[in-house]
């Protein structure tokens, strides 16, 4: 049974981005996370590995607010 945290982080990283996989390999390029199948559509988070992707959110969000606060210094 899955944990509700990781249901939401899962849910996370889906708004995020499409998984990306190889087409054999159940695993996001992207991100790390497993996903439900090799040509998967959605994350599925394995117990123990949600502060990885909780961390890579945090980092992709941390990324974002960089490129936002260089577009706004160039204007």
């Amino acid at each position: 049974m899955t944990s509700p945290e990781s249901l939401h982080i899962a849910a996370q990283l889906d708004q995020h981005h499409l998984p990306e996989t190889n087409g054999r390999i159940p695993v996001c390029r992207r991100c790390g996370a497993r996903t439900d199948g090799p040509t998967g559509t959605h994350h599925v988070l394995q117990e123990g590995r949600e502060s990885r992707s909780r961390e890579w959110l945090v980092a992709q969000s941390r990324l974002a607010d960089i490129a936002q606060a260089q577009l706004l210094r160039e204007l």
